[in-house]
């Protein structure tokens, strides 16, 4: 789903070794579309693993190098959990619900003078 500049991927299942290269692919194709802020939605994860892990750090490596936010939608404990205890919540902003990442994505933009879809700084 793409709001803007947004885009949600909702992802689900269990994210390990076994999920670990389809899992990377759709992320790679989301991040394609070059998004602005691309808010993974681990919401329906039941499981989340230390290859899930890592490819939640690789996302966050090659969306940098894009210049493009990353933003993590967790609630329940099979996500948070992982993500705290590697300290992972440090490098990824958690939120509530898509709509939560979508409105701290926007107040962001509008704190930054940038215009939706342009891409340029207003600021004088």
């Amino acid at each position: 789903m793409i709001e803007e500049d947004v885009m949600t991927l909702p992802l689900s299942g269990e994210l390990d070794v076994g999920t670990q290269a389809a899992t990377s692919a759709r992320i790679a194709r989301a991040l394609d579309t070059a998004p602005r802020f691309l808010v993974l939605d681990l919401r329906d994860v039941d499981f989340l693993g230390s290859a899930g892990l890592s490819v939640l750090i690789e996302t966050q490596r090659a969306a940098a190098a894009r210049n493009i936010s990353i933003g993590l939608v967790a609630t329940r404990r099979a996500t948070l959990l992982p993500l705290e205890l590697t300290g992972l919540t440090t490098m990824f902003p958690v939120f509530a619900s898509p709509e939560e990442a979508a409105r701290s994505a926007r107040a962001q933009r509008e704190q930054a003078g940038v215009v939706p879809g342009v891409g340029a700084d207003m600021r004088q």
